[in-house]
């Protein structure tokens, strides 16, 4: 692996991947991809050997995406390092795949043993993953998430968003794009019609008003 990029939306987490990378004996080059443009677009014009990607943002990227850019560049290394927690969402993208899986709370030498793993042709995925995935249980809805399903619940209680990241431990950016992708994945417009949406599918009980 001579070249990696670096697909992160978040400023601080690629800005630290590079450093790591730079460190890297087996990389020569680091590219940080611009997550505003076409993914499969800069991976043909680079063409790099180790892809990191985080698929969390105002824009989530599907596991779809993930799962054509290996299938058209099968010798291209996929090391996914995401702060999402959700087991559902996390298992799309092992089946897309992808050669690692780390959360954003592991350390420099987990990274740095999953580079090693990888750039010897194996896989390696860190041990809360693996957990995760082991004990994943289906929420009440086969296209939602037990993750989404919680946050759903919290906007029916009226939470912000910053309560609510801050409840479930994750960061307000991360509810955020999870409250986009709820309201893509149901073809709904407004957390209004999500409430109507939930209240109907009985996910939530109807606030009781009074006289």
């Amino acid at each position: 692996m001579k070249k990696a990029a670096i697909y992160d939306p978040q400023f601080l987490s690629s800005t630290g991947i590079k450093i790591i990378l730079e460190n890297y004996g087996e990389i020569n080059e680091v590219v940080v991809f611009n997550t505003d443009r076409n993914l499969a677009d800069q991976v043909q014009r680079h063409q790099p050997e180790l892809l990191i990607l985080e698929y969390l943002g105002d824009f989530i990227l599907q596991d779809t995406v993930t799962r054509q850019i290996k299938e058209s560049y099968p010798d291209l290394r996929i090391l996914i390092v995401s702060e999402d927690d959700d087991a559902v969402s996390i298992n799309k993208h092992l089946k897309a795949g992808v050669d690692g899986f780390l959360t954003k709370n592991c350390s420099v030498e987990e990274i740095n043993t999953a580079l090693d793993v990888i750039h010897k042709g194996g896989s390696f995925f860190c041990q809360k993953v693996t957990n995760l995935v082991n004990n994943l249980e289906l929420g009440v809805d086969s296209e939602l998430s037990e993750r989404e399903m919680q946050i759903i619940k919290s906007i029916g209680r009226g939470l912000p968003s910053s309560e609510i990241a801050n409840n479930l431990g994750i960061s307000i950016h991360t509810v955020n794009s999870h409250r986009k992708n709820i309201l893509k994945k149901l073809g709904l417009k407004s957390p209004t019609e999500l409430i109507i949406y939930a209240v109907d599918r009985g996910w939530l009980k109807p606030k009781k008003t009074g006289l």
